[in-house]
């Protein structure tokens, strides 16, 4: 038997009360229950909240991952559209040089293919030379930013060489008719490539060239891209001027000039539309006008300058 003895905080009440083995053994139990209870509730939300937790920070971690990914999957596709943009941009400048590359003749009209009353018919040009490196237009494949590049820069290649063979080759009438205020001077072939009577001595003889009837004073310009291998007077033909255009193996002839361009001398590279002097009447001559003669080094033979002259044919007299 066991004596529970309860005391007011004041002292001044005492209470006893007699509890059993029984009792306090079962009182205890209560006690402990109520405190394995308490420290098990506690444990398990503290287990619980540490679950909680960590799959908070679990999907927290899945989440900065997929947006990781995300992000780089991003950055990914931006830096491929920069590298389209980049290519894009490519072919937009090579298409431009193509575009500036067949402007070829520069100078010069609709091309005249039929000959003048009594003339040959003109040579055909071997340009076979141009068309080995064409590219192939049969052949088929994907067409992606990067192979059209590769495509058209491969074109522009082409074109680019096509346009510096071309280049030496006689193809305009040489003489700059447009003025300033943009009309332009009037002008006709006086005399033809070919037999004919001398307007001076009226002996019959063969015209090495073309006499292209026009005002003096005139600028008289590069039919082709070359080197000046002759300036100065040359007997009957006045004041010359000779050029030699290596990539086509032809040799041009101005003469009865009135003048020079004051940068043009001996061993100077022109390019075609450059001016080189001014039309005159210097020499055997009956008026202004320019003698032009086109001569084939390998060949060795004067050759018809109509054959080559890219404008439309003017008529023998105004």
């Amino acid at each position: 038997m066991y004596t529970l003895i309860i005391m007011s905080s004041d002292k001044n009440s005492i209470r006893q009360h007699a509890i059993g083995r029984g009792h306090l053994l079962l009182l205890s139990c209560v006690i402990l229950g109520l405190l394995f209870a308490a420290v098990g509730g506690f444990t398990y939300g503290l287990s619980e909240k540490r679950q909680r937790v960590n799959t908070e920070n679990e999907l927290q971690t899945r989440m900065d991952k997929e947006i990781q990914e995300l992000t780089q999957a991003k950055r990914q596709v931006e830096s491929e559209l920069a590298a389209v943009n980049e290519e894009m941009n490519d072919i937009r400048q090579i298409a431009e040089k193509i575009r500036e590359a067949l402007g070829i003749l520069g100078q010069g009209g609709e091309p005249n293919m039929t000959s003048s009353p009594g003339e040959s018919d003109p040579q055909q040009t071997d340009i076979s030379a141009f068309t080995d490196a064409a590219p192939d237009p049969h052949e088929q494949q994907e067409l992606t930013p990067s192979i059209l590049k590769e495509e058209l820069q491969a074109l522009y290649n082409y074109i680019n060489a096509y346009q510096k063979q071309l280049s030496g080759y006689p193809l305009i009438l040489p003489v700059k008719l447009q003025q300033e205020n943009g009309e332009q001077y009037a002008f006709w072939y006086s005399s033809h490539f070919g037999w004919r009577n001398h307007p001076l001595t009226k002996n019959r003889e063969f015209h090495q060239g073309l006499d292209i009837k026009t005002r003096a004073g005139v600028p008289v310009i590069a039919a082709a891209d070359g080197r000046v291998v002759q300036i100065g007077k040359k007997g009957y033909l006045g004041n010359t001027i000779e050029i030699i255009h290596e990539a086509s193996g032809y040799k041009t002839l101005y003469a009865h000039l009135q003048g020079y361009a004051e940068d043009i001398k001996v061993n100077q590279e022109v390019v075609r539309g450059q001016i080189i002097g001014y039309v005159g009447n210097t020499g055997r001559s009956t008026g202004a006008h320019l003698h032009y003669g086109i001569y084939d080094t390998g060949k060795e033979k004067w050759i018809n300058p109509t054959q080559f002259i890219f404008h439309q044919e003017p008529p023998l007299s105004p």
